[in-house]
């Protein structure tokens, strides 16, 4: 243990609050608006080979003689139970356990017991709690020292406080370049302020701390990076941080437009996401349909989803697209989700006619039997019953998980999917808004073959009356807009 949490422990007994933010204060006179007290920097950072050190002697004396015959999760895997215990007291009598230890902290920055048994043994095994006292080990790279927290079970609120502490004094004192893994180390410092306060307050300080490492750095990739972590942050903030994306972004964009560390291409289909959505839930419908375009086009979206996904995928709806399906939540699947608000912006913009090409062109953007109703070669009308047969299978999956209970599935889906209390009802909802735009399309421009067999289908399945009503309405305004012109 270092000797400053030696201190702190010591004095505060474990508590948090008024005793920590007065125990740092006797140890410093260094205090902020942002977040409080802050800890002299090379009170928590040390060399390597004290970091080393430190780790090492920590995990051997909490998990070097765990007895892993004793827990059942190992019980159920392949691992050899006989000679476990000695595989395990063999790796940290190896010369080399020491700096093998370290050097996945370097990489992954956070080691639990699961991480040791996954070294000793070649396979990772998830435990439901923690082993032997000890439940992580964190380490970052601070110039050419090192920041080391150990988050022991006994006191665990505090170690985590303390933790958040220490990650908002390093970013505090240190030039941002030095930090290895900045922004990982700055989700670390949100993830811990989310277990200590609302989530609108974790957003509120992340932002101030992001201000000012703003303010006292120079330009640099790390800075960019943050400066992503805190629109994203804002993103899933809730309603009133919502609100500021737009600004944010247009901040983002005027910093980071040109030069060294210019937003690449995903960094930039990343902000036109964000867009499309934030303008969505504004119903800006002119705006929608620049974004929206914007992310199709070329196959922009689907082309960099992998990185996106990877690296944003608090920000993506990830479940995997379904574009078989007819039936479902549109907002599960990020590509799914652009299809639904375009289509749903253009026919508010009487659009129609870019509908079609939409169906026409991208499957996904209805489901695969209307796809190839558009594009096959000549009229065939079991391809229009094929459309009945997706839905009744969407049902069967969603209400039973398989086709084998079709009827049975249709019954419970018709009884229940209009209950906004069931768990049919947003599902239904969105279907039926989604079908009612391409409804609306296709009587615009006149696919009345398609149109006729959609309704019918619409209305023996997922009819919600707000839709239909709305539907009827513009068909009536269309006809005797045609009748008169």
């Amino acid at each position: 243990m270092l000797k400053i949490d030696y201190e702190l422990l010591n004095e505060t007994k474990g508590k948090v609050g008024h005793s920590l933010e007065d125990a740092i204060c006797r140890l410093s006179e260094d205090w902020s608006d942002i977040f409080g007290a802050i800890l002299p920097a090379n009170s928590i950072l040390v060399n390597k080979e004290k970091a080393s050190k430190l780790i090492f002697s920590t995990a051997q004396n909490y998990w070097g003689d765990v007895n892993l015959f004793l827990h059942a999760t190992i019980q159920g895997t392949s691992i050899d139970l006989e000679n476990a215990n000695d595989r395990l007291k063999a790796f940290f009598s190896s010369p080399q356990a020491k700096k093998t230890i370290f050097d996945y902290l370097l990489i992954h920055n956070s080691f639990k017991f699961e991480n040791l048994i996954g070294l000793v043994f070649g396979k990772e095994i998830k435990f439901s709690k923690a082993v032997g006292g000890l439940h992580q080990i964190y380490l970052y790279q601070i110039g050419k020292k090192y920041l080391v927290h150990i988050i022991y079970n006994e006191h665990s609120n505090f170690w985590n406080v303390l933790f958040t502490k220490k990650i908002y004094s390093i970013f505090m004192q240190t030039p941002l370049h030095t930090i290895q893994n900045a922004t990982q180390l700055m989700k670390q410092f949100k993830g811990l302020l989310e277990t200590q306060y609302t989530l609108n307050q974790s957003v509120i300080i992340t932002n101030q701390l992001i201000k000012y490492i703003d303010n006292e750095n120079i330009r640099s990739f790390q800075l960019k990076e943050l400066h992503l972590f805190n629109l994203i942050s804002h993103y899933n903030g809730g309603k009133r941080h919502f609100r500021k994306l737009n600004s944010l972004i247009e901040d983002i964009i005027k910093s980071w437009e040109k030069g060294k560390w210019a937003l690449s291409e995903k960094e930039l289909t990343l902000l036109t996401y964000i867009l499309a959505i934030t303008t969505s839930t504004q119903n800006d419908t002119e705006k929608i349909i620049k974004y929206g375009k914007q992310l199709i086009q070329n196959d922009r979206l689907i082309n960099h989803a992998i990185e996106l996904l990877l690296e944003y995928s608090d920000v993506l709806p990830n479940l995997k697209p379904e574009p078989t399906t007819l039936v479902k939540r549109y907002d599960n699947n990020y590509l799914e989700q652009v299809f639904y608000i375009l289509i749903d912006a253009l026919v508010q913009s009487n659009q129609f006619s870019e509908v079609v090409q939409l169906l026409k062109q991208h499957e996904i953007a209805s489901c695969t039997s209307i796809y190839e109703y558009f594009n096959a070669q000549q009229f065939n009308k079991d391809l229009l019953h094929r459309i009945e047969a997706t839905v009744q299978r969407d049902i069967a999956y969603i209400v039973h998980n398989s086709p084998q209970y079709v009827l049975q599935s249709i019954e419970e889906w018709l009884e229940h999917y209009y209950d906004e209390r069931s768990p049919y009802y947003e599902i239904a909802n969105m279907t039926s808004n989604h079908v009612c735009n391409i409804l609306k399309s296709l009587f615009a421009t006149e696919q009345y073959e398609l149109f006729e067999k959609l309704m019918e289908i619409y209305k023996k399945y997922f009819k919600i009356d707000e839709h239909f009503i709305n539907l009827r309405d513009f068909v009536s305004v269309y006809v005797k807009n045609e009748l008169s012109t």
